[in-house]
């Protein structure tokens, strides 16, 4: 039984999952992109290379933060960039955002062409709006964590969750695990779609 990784800064080891690259090229599939803190000091061109990578099978993560980095001009700017290249390439996204949601759902409707994916989650009053849309719910130890989110996780559609460590030492097992206890949903059920909602996303 595999257990998958949607955001991970770890190359994985005993699971599948997308590691977080800062440009570099790996054996294991990963993510590449512009975070939005870095938006006014990494060019869009270091990254390219890299999405081009057969094992690039994402850009990411990028987004926008109100409380974090440049401008939000600048941030702006830059994603709509990394969003065009996306498209191109049509490679699915991974989102860092925070404080951003008008932003957001102004660009879902212009911009959104491949998968979208909010990693970590956390944001229980923008499921009712967020399920009306197309995106995948991206769900972390701190989700998980949140007893603001654990009231909503049966609300979220089981086929538009992922799972993912982000940067920490959690094993993504206790993830699945945590999650099926939440939710009351048999752990056989969540890993069987998490594996459909991942692999249609990043390839098999």
């Amino acid at each position: 039984m595999n257990f998958y990784n949607a955001h991970t800064h770890r190359i994985p080891d005993n699971h599948i999952g997308i590691y977080q690259s800062d440009a570099e090229y790996t054996a294991s599939w990963f993510s590449v992109g512009v975070h939005p803190w870095q938006a006014a000091v990494k060019p869009l061109s270091e990254i390219i290379p890299a999405m081009y990578h057969q094992n690039c099978r994402a850009l990411g993560e990028v987004g926008l933060d109100r409380l974090k980095g440049p401008s939000i001009e600048i941030q702006h700017a830059m994603l709509i960039a990394q969003l065009s290249l996306a498209n191109e390439l049509q490679k699915p996204v991974i989102f860092h955002l925070v404080r951003a949601w008008d932003e957001f759902y102004s660009l879902l409707k212009s911009q959104q062409h491949t998968p979208w994916i909010i990693h970590g989650f956390n944001s229980p009053k923008q499921v009712t709006r967020l399920i009306q849309t197309k995106v995948f719910f991206s769900l972390g130890p701190a989700s998980l964590q949140n007893p603001h989110m654990q009231s909503i996780l049966s609300k979220i559609p089981l086929n538009r969750i992922l799972f993912e460590t982000d940067d920490t030492a959690v094993d993504i097992n206790e993830v699945y695990q945590d999650y099926s206890l939440a939710t009351s949903t048999p752990l056989a059920e969540v890993h069987a779609q998490i594996e459909q909602n991942f692999l249609a996303i990043f390839g098999a």
